[in-house]
């Protein structure tokens, strides 16, 4: 990655208690993750992990301590290869719940809605064919996608039936990541090379500037934290580092593992646990480790190596972030 790939889920919405997980409830009360037992059951099993491998053309569902439960693909996740798979750019990346829990993939195409496990539901184009590392809802079900390292230096936004709307542009680009505030501001990060990167605030209306926070190290992941900081996924073992929403630069903390060596996708839960997988090599043509942490950076769970190759998007089913399209039915 560095400069030849970037983020993918991390802005991911719609995660779930994860490993620490919330007790069920009882009669007419609330489930994990705030799922009314009123509601029927919810489209996926609440706490499960989902990673897009985009090397491997599928999704893998794992449950809250990574052990595999399925994998699917679609047509539009490009060929399912011998590993190391296909091109990274023609498969899987970023992901998302909807409002109604769905699973939303982002392919080179279209977005792809699962209804369920292997479940495709529909498929909406997208504005061009392009790689897509971030997709992200935001508090009224707009859709907000960065076009990949090496892309254009713009985000793209649609509306909640997938519309194309518009596209604005940051000062800098090779854009890898995009989350969203309580308020529904939306934070980019661009990765500036010479082992430099830059997070800006941007208004939610005018798409303004509102700050920018100076990181050291090459963003991939991108998550506004339950705790009101930014999970910023690195390169290079780095690790995911946890800073204040703004300027000037405070780390408040940094989870690293000695086998987590590229944090691409990221996401977290209503526990504020953090999940991410590496990159391992930075091109993806090794298998990748899979971390769950709690938000102290102690490790919970991990499945050292994967069979995901490429991880872009990691999302957990169930709970709500700090900002996105996904409701729980109360």
């Amino acid at each position: 990655m560095g400069t030849t790939t970037g983020t993918g889920g991390s802005g991911g919405q719609g995660a779930a208690t994860g490993a620490a997980g919330h007790g069920g409830a009882g009669e007419g009360g609330e489930g994990i993750g705030g799922w009314s037992v009123d509601a029927g059951p919810p489209p996926f099993a609440l706490g499960h992990v989902f990673v897009a491998g985009s090397r491997n053309a599928q999704v893998f569902e794992f449950d809250a301590t990574l052990n595999p439960i399925a994998q699917f693909t679609h047509a539009s996740f490009g060929q399912v290869l011998p590993a190391p798979g296909q091109p990274y750019s023609e498969g899987p990346a970023g992901m998302a719940f909807d409002a109604s829990g769905y699973l939303v993939v982002a392919a080179k195409n279209e977005f792809c809605v699962f209804s369920g496990t292997n479940e495709p539901l529909a498929c909406h184009p997208k504005y061009a064919p392009e790689p897509t590392e971030n997709v992200i809802f935001d508090l009224d079900g707009n859709l907000y996608t960065t076009t990949a390292t090496g892309g254009t230096d713009q985000v793209r936004k649609y509306d909640a039936a997938y519309q194309y709307v518009t596209a604005f542009t940051m000062p800098t680009g090779q854009l890898t990541g995009v989350t969203c505030d309580p308020n529904g501001n939306l934070y980019v990060a661009s990765q500036l090379g010479g082992g430099a990167s830059r997070i800006y605030k941007v208004d939610k209306a005018s798409f303004a500037v509102l700050d920018t926070i100076e990181i050291t190290g090459m963003i991939e992941g991108l998550q506004f934290a339950q705790d009101g900081n930014i999970l910023v996924g690195l390169d290079d073992a780095m690790g995911v580092l946890r800073v204040q929403p703004h300027s000037p630069t405070v780390v408040v903390d940094t989870i690293t593992h000695p086998n987590l060596v590229w944090a691409v996708p990221l996401t977290t839960d209503d526990a504020d646990n953090v999940y991410t997988a590496d990159y391992e090599n930075g091109s993806g043509t090794a298998p990748a480790d899979l971390f769950v942490f709690d938000p102290t950076g102690n490790l919970i769970a991990s499945r050292l190596p994967s069979e995901v190759y490429g991880p872009f998007g990691v999302v957990v089913a169930g709970a709500v972030l700090p900002c996105g399209a996904f409701h729980p039915p109360r």
